[in-house]
């Protein structure tokens, strides 16, 4: 199933992003400082870089537009103008595309630009899927070099992004693999732990998968990436949510049902003042290209957490939880119809 076709686990982070896309050399076995699409030596493009560091979304795209229009094969300009596309609230995807494609004419290896056509691809739908498939690969094979931070991490994060793509078609070696590398340059990376655990489940492999998912919830405080935005759809921020949920699932699926009432107690409540707290929104405002449609399957954290009460004689208790998860506008709509269906049966 291609990306735009469903939702993934990925949540707007709280972070604030930085300027510059220079990595420094001390820090290897993390995510780069920053990441914007050139380096801030570059006095030329200082100014339009502040610009994106505070957000000035619209003074940034003209500020580069105007650039690129008296520099035209000036391909970090390019780059940069194609990040903002991909990054303003209500950007244009394609012209993303176009721009960072014309970078790549001029400076086609530049793994920064590679990068970034790949998540213009990604985004892009069935259409340029696999284009972002065959652009991700080609920076895994290109492999991290020697002395080379910035090409080391864009490779990285282009094994993680080919590892999703992996498990999306249903080959799960390659995905294991990839991110096995992922972790081994970056243990704490909670995120890919995460997927790994649901590698796991997929093969039935449930102890390995528990060990996984433990993980994903104790490393999310640990990780924490200074940008959000290279992963998929630029949201990661529900990795211990749903690493919990899972994990609760889990326990349950083996008979431990006073541990996994434990994980996902706090869940359910989480849930509860989320759905106190929809109400009455208004529209959302536009999203930026990178966004895209988080996965949020520990929404339904509720209806599981009601079966361990029950398992725990707590019936009433149960029957509340149930209730108020039928009547909430989050979670699955079949799941909370069965819940309606389930606080009936428990009286």
């Amino acid at each position: 199933m291609k990306q735009n076709s469903r939702p993934r686990l990925f949540a707007l982070s709280t972070r604030t992003f930085l300027v510059g896309v220079a990595v420094l050399a001390a820090v290897l076995l993390v995510l780069p400082a920053s990441w914007t699409a050139e380096p801030t030596s570059d006095p030329d493009l200082a100014p339009g870089q502040q610009l994106v560091a505070r957000h000035r979304w619209e003074k940034a795209e003209s500020w580069f537009y105007d650039f690129v229009k008296a520099h035209p094969q000036h391909a970090g300009a390019l780059r940069e103008l194609g990040l903002v596309e991909l990054r303003r609230p209500g950007g244009d995807k394609v012209r993303a595309r176009q721009y960072l494609e014309r970078a790549a004419k001029i400076e086609p290896d530049n793994p920064i630009g590679m990068f970034l056509l790949a998540k213009a691809y990604e985004v892009g739908g069935d259409a340029t899927w696999g284009k972002a498939k065959e652009v991700y690969q080609k920076l895994v094979d290109m492999g991290p070099g020697k002395d080379d931070p910035t090409r080391a991490a864009a490779v990285h994060l282009a094994r993680f992004n080919r590892a999703l793509m992996a498990k999306e078609e249903g080959d799960l070696d390659k995905a294991r693999g990839l991110l096995m590398q992922v972790v081994g340059r970056e243990p704490q990376h909670a995120y890919a732990t995460y997927e790994l655990g649901l590698i796991a489940v997929q093969e039935g492999d449930l102890d390995a998968a528990r060990e996984w998912f433990e993980k994903a919830v104790q490393n999310v405080s640990l990780w924490a990436p200074t940008e959000a935005w290279p992963y998929p759809q630029g949201r990661y921020g529900y990795v211990r949510e749903n690493a919990a949920f899972e994990l609760g699932r889990l326990l349950m699926k083996t008979g431990e049902m006073e541990r996994a009432r434990e994980v996902l107690e706090p869940i359910s409540k989480m849930v509860e003042v989320r759905a106190k707290a929809k109400k009455g929104h208004t529209k959302p405002p536009p999203k930026a290209p990178l966004e895209g449609i988080p996965d949020l399957r520990f929404e339904d954290a509720p209806f599981y957490y009601a079966e361990t009460l029950v398992a725990a004689g707590r019936t009433k208790e149960a029957i509340t939880v149930l209730k108020n998860f039928s009547r909430m506008r989050i979670g699955d709509k079949d799941l909370r119809t069965k819940a309606r269906s389930r606080a009936k049966k428990l009286r």
